[in-house]
């Protein structure tokens, strides 16, 4: 299978190749006048007339699709709409936009067949999901860069970043497609727009209105791992008032894949047996269930609205934050958000937005780090003698907190003549960490083995109580310099009260230097603060925080070059250069108590990449797509950054072979991934591996009613993720997988 993967991956390579040749030659293999052009295969509209493909012949309802629709100068490899609002806040053509922004839209979702938000981001140019051991959350890395923390996630704009630990991906991985109405993402740094955690990629998820769904669509469905699945999504307009929302439940018992040892078992080597019992779990399970609830509303009034979204989760932690094996883990996380908002165009210049929001992240964390029976050397008391102390039921911790944040945004633009509009933007936020509880069965400071949970929160709460205060100013000109040259220009200025100040200017020139090609010089820089786990942890046997931690800083340089040869060919490479500084990380430090983890700025890193994109429409609803990156990730002293592939790419075809039938063939290609620099790892680097997947939909056979069957990595492709040094084999990946869904529109 290995060679499979090696063979599968070269070939994919040739076959880029091969699909750029032609590409360069386009113009002599298809002659058809351009004046002809049909919309892009996939092309949905962003102004809420449409959210499924136009069918052929079909009218938008200005008219026939125009040939500025159709020869849009971004190459994108899935549908191009005509706009964006995620790169300038304001609704910017792609071809201008000063970003690398990839869109995707529902009908291709619904097209390749994936369920969960998270699994769509595979196919994004740069972006590599791996699956964390300690937690069992799905981690992007993006462009050679692994944390969740480093992309600011939004829904409908809103902010969704958890402050407690910076990332959004626990809680939203899942989010249901069903309710996705496209997806916006910029590749690359967005603080100079967004402020904190718009590091390495900025998304945001848009969602069905009312008019997109005008009435009640109705979904359900089975799949592997005994993975049910049901949703409501729903949209009336009576007049000037709309609404829209959604209800989701979503359950499974999780991938089922084998540990053949873990953490715990390499203490039970380590202690003679007897007196010490092994009591490792592995060869065993992991715990990978989830069950998630998600309700949506979404209300607008002439120019008001407001919206609101809760979510509740509970999920096993795959193996635990200790990388042991065990059974008790349970991560319940609730969230939810409100915002109400308001815009207001005057005399067609100036227009503001101003909006007010609330969210609320409660934690509550029961972790179960060793299994029944675990017997733990700690040097507790510093004498570098360590005790040893036995668990009856387990390592066992409770650990609880609330963030509740609320916040006001007044954002500004006005055209100060024809082509050129100046943003000017004004936000304050204020959080509070609060209602922290800790329980243990094990003394904070000692880690005495106690008979029971007992409860710490007042003597030695798990992290502190505090309060962030942040207000920030951004300043924004895009300018039309000519038809075919635009200036971007801006800067942000954020004002922490816990480590201070930072400043993200950018700087982007888009030239369409001849019909139907455009080229971005863009640069920009941006942050990701330190979270609350990052500065707060406390009495923790083998993490603290660091309150004197600087944020994270990247600057990249980025050059992008798209075309469009005819209404079937478009095409895009793209440079980039990352220099990363004062990089956050867990580094071993000696207490009183023995050696710990703490976390600290602990150096910078360099990635230098090549994304190319690719699509040939065929004919209606038939087309090719494929992707490819390379990146080189390394750290100061030249070593690669461990866990991601130099090499990463993605491969399909899509074909309507009858009125009712539609296939869509993809394929994800990985090449090796290196190890982490440890001087103690020895293991070889991961191999490389290809997943491919074999979507079927079935539709219009019966009024609105749809089905749809999707097999994951047909081939049943063996496969890791890395796991630290104490899991030998690595993070097993499932193998073949199916889903089947039914949906019908009232």
């Amino acid at each position: 299978m290995e060679k499979l993967g090696k063979v599968s991956f070269l070939f994919f390579l040739s076959l880029g190749i091969c699909l750029n040749i032609i590409v360069l030659d386009a113009t002599a293999v298809f002659s058809e006048d351009t004046a002809k052009s049909s919309p892009a295969v996939g092309e949905t509209s962003y102004s809420g007339e449409e959210s499924i493909p136009r069918a052929e012949g079909e009218r938008t309802q200005k008219g026939v699709i125009t040939v500025t629709e159709a020869l849009s100068t971004e190459a994108i490899w899935f549908g191009s709409g005509e706009e964006v609002t995620i790169v300038t806040r304001h609704e910017t053509p792609l071809s201008k936009a000063p970003g690398i922004v990839t869109v995707i839209t529902a009908a291709e979702i619904k097209r390749l067949g994936y369920r969960t938000f998270a699994e769509i981001l595979r196919i994004v140019p740069g972006f590599e999901l791996l699956k964390g051991g300690g937690f069992g959350d799905i981690t992007p890395a993006v462009r050679g860069l692994i944390s969740t923390s480093k992309i600011r996630l939004m829904i409908n704009g809103h902010m969704v970043n958890n402050p407690l630990g910076g990332g959004a991906f626990r809680i939203f991985e899942d989010f249901p497609v069903e309710n996705i109405k496209r997806i916006e993402i910029i590749r690359g740094p967005g603080s100079a727009v967004y402020g904190e955690n718009a590091f390495s990629a900025v998304i945001n998820i848009i969602t069905f209105d009312a008019k997109d769904i005008d009435g009640v669509k109705v979904s359900g469905g089975y799949g592997s791992f005994d993975t049910k699945e049901g949703n409501i999504v729903f949209g009336e307009t009576h007049g000037k008032f709309d609404i829209s929302g959604m209800v989701h439940y979503r359950e499974t018992n999780g991938f089922d894949g084998v540990v053949q040892a873990d953490a715990q078992t390499g203490i039970d080597n380590a202690l003679p047996t007897p007196p010490f019992p092994d009591v490792s779990q592995a060869p065993g399970k992991v715990e990978d269930w989830r069950r998630e609830y998600d309700l949506n509303l979404r209300a607008t009034y002439k120019d008001f609205y407001a919206e609101a979204l809760y979510v509740n989760r509970n999920q096993g932690t795959f193996l635990s934050p200790s990388l042991a094996l065990t059974d008790e883990s349970d991560i319940e996380s609730n969230y939810v958000f409100v915002e109400a908002g308001y815009k207001k165009t005057f005399e067609e210049r100036l227009t503001i937005r101003p909006r007010i929001y609330y969210d609320q992240f409660d934690n509550n964390y029961f972790i179960e780090a060793f299994p029944d029976g675990a017997t733990l050397p700690f040097d507790s008391d510093g004498d570098g003698i360590p005790e040893f102390n036995t668990y009856p039921d387990g390592f066992i911790g409770n650990f609880q907190a609330i963030e509740k944040g609320v916040g006001s945004e007044i954002p500004v633009d006005f055209v100060l003549f024809d082509g050129n509009t100046f943003t000017v933007g004004f936000e304050y936020r204020l959080i509070n960490q609060t209602n922290v509880r800790s329980l243990s069965n094990f003394h904070p400071k000692t880690l005495e083995s106690l008979d029971s949970l007992q409860n710490f929160s007042d003597t030695f709460p798990f992290i502190e109580e505090t309060t962030r205060r942040m207000w920030s100013v951004y300043l924004q000109d895009t300018w039309d310099i000519t038809d075919a040259l635009n200036l971007t220009l801006g800067a942000r200025y954020d004002d922490y009260s816990d480590f201070g100040d930072e400043l993200s200017p950018r700087a982007g020139l888009t030239w369409a230097f001849m019909k139907n090609a455009s080229l971005k010089l863009l640069y920009g820089q941006a942050f990701r603060a330190p979270s609350f786990t990052e500065l707060f942890t406390t009495n923790q046997p083998t993490v603290l925080g660091n309150e004197d931690l600087d944020p994270e800083i990247i600057r990249t340089y980025e050059i992008g070059l798209s075309y469009q040869f005819n209404k079937y060919l478009t095409s895009s490479l793209n440079y980039f250069y990352n220099d990363i500084s004062d990089l956050i990380d867990a580094k071993e430090f000696q207490e009183a108590t023995g050696h710990v983890l703490r976390y600290e700025n602990s150096g910078d890193a360099h990635v230098q990449g090549v994304e190319m994109e690719a699509k040939v429409d065929i004919s209606q609803d038939t087309y090719v797509f494929m992707n490819y990156t390379f990146k080189n990730a390394e750290n100061d002293d030249g070593n690669d950054l461990g866990g991601v592939a130099q090499h990463t790419g993605n491969f399909g075809v899509n074909v309507r072979c009858w009125k009712y039938i539609n296939t869509n063939l993809s394929a994800f290609f990985s090449g090796k991934r290196s190890r982490d620099d440890d001087p103690l790892e020895d293991r070889d680097d991961l191999s490389s591996f290809a997943l491919l997947n074999l979507s079927v939909i079935a539709k219009e056979f019966f009024k609105t009613m749809e089905v749809q069957g999707t097999v994951f990595n047909l081939l049943d492709k063996d496969y890791s993720d890395p796991a630290p040094l104490s899991v030998p084999d690595d993070l097993p990946r499932p193998g073949r997988t199916f889903f089947v869904g039914l949906s019908y529109h009232f």
